[in-house]
């Protein structure tokens, strides 16, 4: 019997959403972008190597994994943006997915022409998000506003992996201007869960997640140790899915993106977005287990 990652690695889209029905929930979750009634999927893509090194190929077959599994978010800065563009493209995915890109604020001139660019390349009349990372919000903020005010995108946000930048996403979400927040989440670097996390449900912020697998140091606590039998009662398959399920069951958190390169690796990682979570009771289980490990 095929299983959904079976079906998504064969590429074949159609039989996906024909089979799928009877695998868990059949369709990605999503969750709605805080004030608004856009429904974003959960589970999105990272800034991939394939994208860094303009990789068409392997773009490609990325998106397309992503939009026949109902994904739309894709992470991409730099030359990232315009290969992204591309590849959805050519994977037919060009209006379902939603970029998440990254500018230089520092240089607002630059800055604005290659969002025009971009928009041309998406075929948008704005973009769907537009942030900067966090060391440049004091100084640059104020113009990103500016280009959110002026049309140039729906969204705009901020991202950072480090817990040294906590104290300003908080203070930049109390100002009510900002859209979109990322920051690092795990099992295992479950730090923004203290006070990041409620910042954002307070503030109406929307909650990317980045560093589900801690670059890699997840695996190397898991590698060689079997995935506990009750991970099944949330649909869990894989110690990738473990930690991604994790973070998709906190409520502040509307999207995980996860970086690859690997198509199988997409698939496993895309599935997590598919049927039950851990409830409260089962994500406090998963630490103790994730603490045995250590």
């Amino acid at each position: 019997m095929f299983n959904r990652r079976d079906i998504l690695i064969a590429g074949a889209g159609a039989a996906f959403h024909a089979v799928a029905p009877s695998l868990a929930e059949g369709s990605m979750r999503t969750r709605k972008l805080p004030g608004t009634a856009v429904e974003l999927p959960v589970v999105g893509l990272g800034n991939s190597v394939a994208f860094r090194e303009s990789d068409i190929a392997t773009s490609t077959r990325l998106l397309r994994l992503l939009h026949q599994a109902g994904g739309r978010y894709v992470d991409c800065g730099g030359v990232s943006r315009f290969v992204v563009a591309e590849a959805a493209a050519a994977a037919g995915a060009a209006d379902a997915i939603l970029p998440g890109a990254y500018f230089d604020i520092s240089d607002a001139a630059t800055a604005r022409d290659e969002a025009v660019s971009l928009q041309k390349a998406f075929g948008r009349e704005k973009l769907p998000l537009m942030q900067c990372f966090t060391d440049q919000v004091d100084a640059h903020w104020e113009t990103l506003v500016a280009f959110k005010e002026q049309g140039l995108t729906e969204r705009i946000g901020t991202a950072r992996h480090q817990s040294s930048y906590y104290d300003t996403m908080i203070a930049l979400m109390k100002t009510g201007t900002l859209d979109v927040l990322q920051v690092n989440y795990s099992i295992l670097e479950p730090e923004a869960e203290e006070r990041v996390l409620p910042t954002a449900m307070d503030a109406g912020v929307a909650v990317m997640i980045n560093r589900p697998f801690i670059n890699g140091k997840y695996f190397s606590v898991v590698s060689g140790h079997p995935l506990p039998e009750w991970a099944a009662e949330f649909d869990c398959e894989s110690w990738a899915q473990f930690s991604l399920k994790f973070i998709l069951s906190h409520p502040a958190v509307n999207c995980v993106l996860t970086e690859t390169a690997n198509p199988k690796h997409a698939v496993d990682n895309l599935s997590a977005g598919f049927g039950r979570l851990p409830d409260a009771r089962t994500r406090e289980k998963m630490r103790a287990h994730m603490q045995s490990l250590l």
